[in-house]
């Protein structure tokens, strides 16, 4: 029975521990100046701060249009499908012949066979990865913000894509929301 209870709370720790880190978020913010995109690092009454190669970018809010909230995505590294050159030289051995086999008699491929096969498998290598680097670049939006004009709630629910607020969450303000949507809940 112990130790079930200890496993069960070393995993309740571990996700919890999991749960808790910081996750940057893509911001593309459109304003009547132009187009802004970086990392969305903080949001204020006044500004939205997003980092851009290192560099913080101020961007008044009430010129802000829309802001699409995105994931950010790895860099796409090719995929090998078919290996050149499998063939390994200590696989085989000589028999009475004089002919290279392997353990079960097949004997190795001529220099001719392995040509055709490698320039086929670079072709389909190179197929699929000119297919699947497109799918790999579809970045869909989390959260798309439309600010036709200044919104508080807006602008709360912005923040909590921010790096900022999800180092120091406002936890009362949080409880405060909760307790008024429970109110609602109650007959």
């Amino acid at each position: 029975m112990k130790t079930i209870c200890f496993t069960l709370l070393f995993f309740l720790s571990f996700t919890l521990a999991n749960a808790q880190g910081i996750k940057p978020y893509m911001a593309i913010l459109k304003t009547v100046n132009g187009k802004y995109k970086g990392i969305l690092y903080k949001v204020d009454s006044v500004n939205a701060i997003l980092n851009h190669d290192g560099e913080f970018i101020k961007v008044p809010i009430n010129e802000i249009k829309t802001v699409q909230i995105r994931t950010i995505k790895k860099g796409y590294k090719g995929i090998d499908l078919v290996k050149i050159g499998t063939a390994h030289p200590e696989q085989y051995k000589v028999d009475a012949r004089g002919k290279l086999v392997d353990k079960w008699g097949k004997e190795a491929p001529s220099l001719e066979e392995e040509a055709g096969t490698a320039f086929y498998s670079v072709i389909f290598t190179a197929l699929a990865n000119a297919v699947a680097l497109p799918i790999h670049a579809i970045n869909p939006n989390l959260a798309r913000f439309n600010f036709n004009k200044i919104d508080q709630n807006k602008l709360n629910e912005l923040s909590y894509y921010s790096i900022y607020y999800q180092a120091n969450p406002n936890v009362l303000a949080e409880l405060q929301q909760l307790k008024s949507i429970s109110a609602t809940f109650k007959p």
